[in-house]
């Protein structure tokens, strides 16, 4: 090269491919990684000949700036599970919770980063969500029942809460993953979720309770509206979800974050009916993470220790197990003692008397941020609750239309088998069933 033409390129253009590559793998995330090989020939030449190990790179750096590596390549290798046992569930349980990796290595093809992106995105606009929730549902209620003691609470989540909400999230995908398509019967099956369960602390099994809850609340209004308006559906009988165990809205859980996710934000009824396979009725899975959770026992330990027994996280780790998670702040055990402090410790995980707290994401927040809350300076008062809950029915086959629906509209139906639909129909209910239609259509959101 010339020594004027030299002077022309400018001192990016003079590295080596390599230390261009190097530079590329300290980006802190898909992002920029994105915009930097979009900047220039030079440096989108030198990204493809070694897109994947520098896409790979990237992303890891992007899981490590919240402290989920492990839990992400966890939830990635439990989507390759081809129907596990309990025996190959077990090994996995052993690779990845018994000893929490934080230098897991691993090569991704650019597919793979492609679709774990998509998974940590949609988990973080859903600690936004659960944090905008909770945190203000908390504050309402404190400042309604502690008008002259409350102070101001922060809704800004500190970076350890971030983290551990975004934790949290990843175990339940997990979760979904390697329980989405399996071959064991039904008894091995809850012995296999029971024994996911027990990689974890009590608080941590909360912290699982609290994201499946708010889950439901999130999931159910699509739902429930195509179970007001959906005319397959409402042939069928399907009911809308009332409770957070209901089988049908438990088996959408198993789609996975991303897809749960879009159906959160799903608001026209095209776009519900599309996200839920095209209007199929959800078929109900009797074993579901609700179940697993108020099933959950461990036999390993005294049916007559008390959680008053632990002082503090040290002497539960020593006592019964050691957390997953070796958390930085003690405010999720404090919190779960508090709140369960005079239970043995079989009754201490997702008890319908701390259903409330649950609401709150108690077990989520820093130990200052639980100092501020007047209402956590008593003891826990837990409200009294009446049973609650239905059964869903089967699903029976059979199709006489489609479409959306609406008690007095049938417009918008198009009918099975060449059938014109009526348009529109009478407003009065002439049978008990349609006085239940008519009532459920005023119930939708």
């Amino acid at each position: 090269m010339e020594p004027d033409s030299i002077a022309r390129t400018s001192h990016l253009e003079r590295l080596p491919t390599e230390l261009i590559r190097a530079i590329l793998s300290q980006l802190s995330g898909l992002t920029a990684l994105r915009c930097a090989i979009l900047s220039c020939r030079l440096i989108l030449n030198s990204f493809t000949g070694s897109s994947s190990a520098i896409a790979t790179r990237v992303f890891l750096n992007e899981l490590d700036s919240c402290d989920v590596r492990p839990e992400a390549i966890a939830a990635l290798l439990a989507s390759r599970l081809t129907k596990p046992t309990r025996s190959s569930a077990l090994e996995f349980y052993k690779a990845h919770f018994q000893k929490r990796n934080v230098e897991v290595g691993i090569r991704l093809t650019l597919n793979e980063v492609a679709d774990l992106s998509r998974l940590h995105s949609a988990a973080s606009r859903l600690v936004k969500d659960f944090a905008d929730a909770r945190l203000q549902e908390l504050v309402a209620t404190i400042k309604d029942s502690h008008a002259s003691q409350s102070q101001s609470q922060p809704l800004e989540l500190s970076t350890v809460e971030r983290h551990r909400i975004m934790r949290t999230l990843y175990i339940l995908e997990i979760f979904l993953n390697v329980f989405r398509q399996t071959s064991m019967s039904d008894v091995e099956l809850g012995q296999c979720m029971n024994d996911f369960l027990l990689n974890f602390a009590h608080w941590e099994i909360e912290q699982i309770a609290c994201v499946q809850d708010f889950l439901f609340f999130q999931v159910s209004p699509s739902f429930n509206e195509m179970a007001a308006h959906d005319v397959y559906w409402g042939e069928f009988q399907v009911e809308p979800a009332r409770w957070i165990g209901d089988p049908q809205l438990q088996s959408l859980y198993f789609k996975g974050l991303v897809s749960l996710e879009s159906i959160a934000k799903a608001k026209t009824y095209d776009r519900q009916h599309e996200l839920l396979d095209h209007g199929r009725i959800p078929h109900s899975r009797s074993r579901n993470l609700h179940r697993a959770l108020k099933d959950f026992s461990d036999e390993m330990f005294d049916e007559q220790a008390s959680v008053s027994n632990y002082e503090n996280l040290r002497d539960y780790a020593l006592k019964v197990k050691r957390p997953y998670f070796e958390d930085p702040d003690d405010g999720p055990f404090s919190i779960w003692k508090w709140a369960h402090e005079s239970a043995f410790l079989r009754r201490s995980v997702y008890q319908r008397r701390q259903a409330k707290l649950r609401k709150w994401g108690y077990v989520m927040w820093d130990r200052a941020r639980l100092d501020t809350l007047p209402i956590f300076w008593d003891r826990w008062q837990p409200p009294v609750f009446s049973p609650f809950g239905r059964s869903a029915p089967d699903d029976p086959v059979g199709e006489v239309g489609r479409g959306w629906w609406d008690f007095g509209d049938e417009s918008k139906i198009v009918w099975a088998r060449g059938k014109d639909g009526p348009g529109k129909t009478h407003n009065t209910p002439t049978s008990l069933d349609e006085a239940k239609r008519a009532i459920l259509a005023l119930e939708r959101p």
